[in-house]
């Protein structure tokens, strides 16, 4: 059984895959692991360009042995992607991050470092990030206000990446949302089953390629809002607060 395995739902990434996998190798290596201990979970989620192609053309590659491909036929959301990828993981720790080059693979083995050196059995670590614009970082506080208010989920930058925890925290996800309220989701169950939540301080850089799916407009932005806004207010009504 590996160690430790990251999952990554990818949209639309077709011109980033090769580099961000080359960058995510280098990072593994840096931090010590072999493929052995280590490997990518791509998600192809749905993707509309060929993405698919891509990928099986890096499954012929010197790089293949350090990732394993989730096809979604239909992109049914950002949640729905991540889900499937972490039910396809076998490793003790686990987690997930971003496919778009904004996050950086080395922050999930600084995260993965932080939990293995905390001595518990149950933490989660995410990353905290800085370089934002003023927009989304007051977004940001809304979320994080709504959360602490409507659940008492009390935790500093949600949809931060990356998130890194042991694999038994997968087993009290029974019926996680397939929209961008999944990380808050994932933080819930974390937090009702008494989950210490650590955090590393991470970049957060201007996108390479594509754009935001959730903010790339004021109607993307408001939807996404007002998404979550109500799925706290469910969450809270079916399973209570923390």
């Amino acid at each position: 059984m590996r160690e430790f395995e990251l999952v990554l739902p990818c949209y639309n990434e077709a011109k980033s895959l090769q580099f961000l996998l080359e960058r995510a190798v280098s990072a593994a290596q840096e931090a010590g692991y072999s493929p052995e201990q280590f490997q990518l979970i791509l998600v192809e989620n749905g993707s509309k360009d060929n993405s698919k192609e891509v990928l099986s053309q890096l499954e012929q590659g010197k790089l293949a042995p350090w990732f394993r491909k989730v096809l979604v036929p239909q992109n049914l959301g950002y949640g729905f992607g991540v889900f499937q990828g972490l039910k396809n993981t076998q490793a003790r720790l686990i987690g997930w991050s971003h496919a778009d080059q904004q996050c950086d693979p080395k922050d999930a083995f600084t995260a993965l470092e932080r939990l293995k050196k905390s001595g518990l059995s149950k933490v989660l670590v995410k990353g905290v990030r800085s370089g934002r614009n003023w927009k989304d970082k007051w977004v940001t506080h809304v979320f994080e206000t709504l959360a602490f208010l409507i659940l008492g989920v009390k935790v500093k930058e949600l949809n931060a990446q990356p998130k890194i925890f042991p694999r038994e925290l997968l087993e009290e996800m029974v019926a996680p949302p397939k929209t961008f309220a999944f990380d808050l989701y994932v933080l819930y169950c974390a937090a009702k089953q008494k989950y210490k939540i650590e955090t590393i301080p991470v970049l957060f850089p201007p996108r390479v390629h594509g754009v935001s799916n959730w903010a790339s407009n004021f109607l993307s932005r408001y939807q996404t809002i007002w998404g979550m806004v109500k799925y706290m207010f469910h969450l809270s009504r079916t399973q209570g607060r923390v």
